[in-house]
């Protein structure tokens, strides 16, 4: 099996560094935490899983939806969390801009549904 290449973006620390234990538990070593998708994928080869936040803002997802479409830098997304009442379904977006939506995990992370969406890859 070829070794993954995972991006976080997720704007709370704590949570960043969960997640990337939780990939690391699931023997995904290859994983990377960043601010800015557009130049972290600039740098490097092109993301297998993305991992983002259902909860960042509407019109920054868009901005990053339109980015990964042009871009063709990820392979697929994980979206983790849940958005909040009244909110749009940001991974029901991402589909709408074709992406590729791995699934959607709620917070806190099932270590169970990690594992079976990387047994999908």
């Amino acid at each position: 099996m070829r070794q993954l290449y995972v991006l976080i973006h997720q704007a709370r620390p704590y949570h960043q560094m969960l997640l990337h234990q939780a990939f690391n538990a699931q023997g995904v070593y290859n994983v990377r935490v960043t601010d800015d998708v557009p130049t972290a994928t600039a740098r490097q080869r092109p993301v297998d899983v993305l991992v983002l936040d259902q909860r960042m803002s509407r019109g920054y997802a868009r901005r990053l939806f339109k980015y990964l479409m042009q871009a063709s830098c990820a392979g697929g997304l994980l979206f983790v969390g849940c958005a909040g009442a009244g909110e749009m379904d940001l991974a029901l977006e991402a589909r709408q801009y074709g992406l590729n939506v791995l699934a959607e995990l709620p917070w806190p992370m099932s270590m169970v549904g990690l594992e079976q969406v990387l047994e999908r890859l």
